[in-house]
């Protein structure tokens, strides 16, 4: 009888112990607005993560790397689970689903934001990076200014990763600047419509979902995307010619909400931005193979895949400064101030060389 009521005892122990623990995640939960921080008793910490790609996609293939290795590096106190494809918000309502709570964290890509704050549109001017080398020492001066940026929205920048250059492709051999007059391009925003006008092309806008059909039909002379892109339509069906002139190389950055990571006991938020560093240069170099691996299937298919001659990349390069000068008149000192130093440091290191 004894053994039974000492048994008894210990069971309401336990039970209340678990009651006052799930007490305390109720409470935890509340205060960081309700959503869903709370796995088993409080033990851990669950962050979901929303981007518009697929699994397969090499950014999401990295961003769950990142999740992976977060999980084993906090010992499971914090685990990042991935929804791809847009299945936790649609991809224009990541940035402000995060920053409203209905996700801890996301990913999107940083020019799409360029209406909120010009910086986000510094990796979009067309012609101001030549390769990935350029793209980096842009990032390197321009994120200190972007995390401010964040967090003035509330949010946290973890990592940054590009996707591949956008580069040009041609029904024809470009000789000079005067092969661009007249020519069809294909424009789908504000950006390449001007270079279209720039270059004396004749704009044809066409979204991605019939950009293949337009190519195969001969409805194009030229368009400037990715190799991934050019790999996906088939663009060698027509468009015989790809040079790499990597008009610009948009980046995609992954950002947690300030208040969640706030949250975090000290060591795991440690745990996270040194990750997420080790994330961002796999990324980049995970784009950089990626780029190279679509190029081979282009030139598997007879596409011509070469650099643009130097007086016509002059060209475009000042097509590009125009752009910027452009860019320049809706940004403010502190933009102007990451741009110069850019160009600077650009130009003084390529003088070493």
């Amino acid at each position: 009888m004894r053994s039974l009521v000492f048994k008894k005892k210990i069971w309401e122990v336990a039970m209340e112990t678990m009651k006052n623990a799930v007490l305390r995640c109720i409470t935890w939960v509340a205060f960081l607005g309700g959503i869903s921080l709370v796995p088993s008793v409080c033990g851990a910490v669950t962050l979901n993560f929303a981007t518009a790609y697929g699994a397969d996609n090499f950014q999401t293939r990295n961003l769950q790397v990142y999740a992976d290795e977060l999980e084993k590096a906090t010992n499971g106190k914090v685990v990042l689970k991935v929804h791809p494809a847009g299945s936790l918000l649609k991809p224009a309502k990541i940035f402000s689903g995060v920053r409203e709570g209905e996700a801890e964290g996301g990913e999107v890509i940083m020019s799409s934001l360029s209406r909120l704050d010009p910086m986000f549109g510094m990796d979009a001017l067309p012609f101001i990076v030549s390769g990935y080398a350029d793209a980096r020492r842009m990032w390197k001066i321009s994120r200190p200014l972007i995390e401010k940026v964040m967090k003035k929205q509330g949010l946290v920048l973890l990592y940054a990763v590009p996707w591949p250059p956008q580069n040009l492709y041609s029904r024809v051999p470009i000789e000079s600047f005067e092969s661009f007059k007249g020519m069809r391009m294909r424009t789908y925003n504000p950006a390449t419509n001007r270079i279209a006008q720039l270059v004396h092309a004749k704009p044809m806008k066409i979204e991605v979902v019939n950009l293949q059909k337009a190519i195969a039909d001969g409805e194009l002379d030229m368009m400037i995307t990715s190799s991934w892109t050019g790999v996906e339509v088939q663009a060698w069906s027509t468009l015989r010619y790809y040079y790499r002139v990597s008009a610009w190389i948009p980046k995609n950055m992954v950002f947690v909400r300030q208040k969640v990571f706030d949250s975090l006991d000290n060591e795991s938020r440690q745990q996270m931005m040194r990750l997420a560093q080790e994330a961002e240069d796999r990324g980049w170099r995970m784009s950089q193979n990626s780029d190279e691996g679509y190029e081979n299937q282009l030139a598997a298919h007879k596409v011509n895949v070469a650099t643009m001659e130097f007086f016509n990349r002059e060209y475009l390069d000042r097509i590009g400064e125009t752009l910027a000068r452009e860019w320049l008149k809706r940004a403010g000192p502190a933009e102007l101030k990451v741009l110069l130093q850019y160009t600077t440091n650009r130009s003084f290191e390529q003088a070493a060389k």
